[in-house]
């Protein structure tokens, strides 16, 4: 990371769709999320009024160059980074390392699991190269990923979404995770995040086939 372009970052979180960070964040989201795994502007504003979710931007001399959107599951000890992105122009400087670092050690997100939807790279693609230089990224700052799960992301718009994997943060992250905590993890995710019911007939193809201790790789 580039300690001198980066030393005036600064890191808050807001809580209202009225904060004019909200239209800055609502904009480096749109710019960078493709269609099919973006939520309409309209659920962002609910969704940031819910005391669960952490919207987190990051600003240089109060200009948002990137941001944060995260989950803390009700009854559970993990959480989704359901979205970070940096402003187009400011990519490759080091704010998406210093955004992740900030966001998995804020407040209440820091003692948990954290979740991450990545677009998968084990199926042929034409962006196969970025999607493999995406998970890397997130592999270099320490996330791991479950193996054997073939995870299957709920649709958030009128497009089926990309093949997606999911990885794993923790600060003191185990070898092996039990199932029945990614049965948990997963129904939370699909109530909390998607609105799906907690007996979606997708959660028992994910699991049900899978032993009972998933190494994280």
């Amino acid at each position: 990371m580039d300690q001198s372009a980066n030393s005036h970052l600064r890191i808050q979180r807001i809580r209202s769709d009225s904060d004019p960070a909200f239209v800055e964040l609502v904009r480096i989201y749109t710019e960078s999320h493709p269609e099919n795994e973006r939520k309409p502007a309209s659920l962002l504003s609910s969704m940031i009024m819910r005391s669960e979710y952490y919207f987190l931007v990051a600003s240089i001399n109060k200009i948002v160059i990137g941001f944060s959107i995260t989950i803390c599951f009700l009854e559970s000890d993990a959480a989704l980074l359901e979205y970070m992105a940096v402003a187009p122009g400011r990519r490759g400087r080091g704010v998406g390392q210093f955004l992740f670092k900030e966001t998995v050690k804020f407040e209440e997100i820091s003692e948990r699991c954290i979740l991450i939807e990545v677009d998968s790279n084990k199926v042929e693609s034409k962006d196969k190269s970025d999607r493999t230089r995406r998970k890397n990224f997130y592999r270099r700052l320490g996330c791991r990923e479950i193996g054997g799960l073939s995870y299957i992301m709920p649709s958030v718009s009128n497009s089926m979404p990309s093949a997606m994997d999911i990885l794993v943060y923790g600060h003191k992250l185990p070898d092996i995770i039990e199932k029945r905590y990614l049965r948990n993890w997963l129904e939370s995710c699909y109530i909390q995040v998607y609105g799906m019911a907690a007996g979606d007939s997708r959660i028992k193809v994910m699991i049900e086939n899978l032993p009972d201790n998933l190494q994280l790789i």
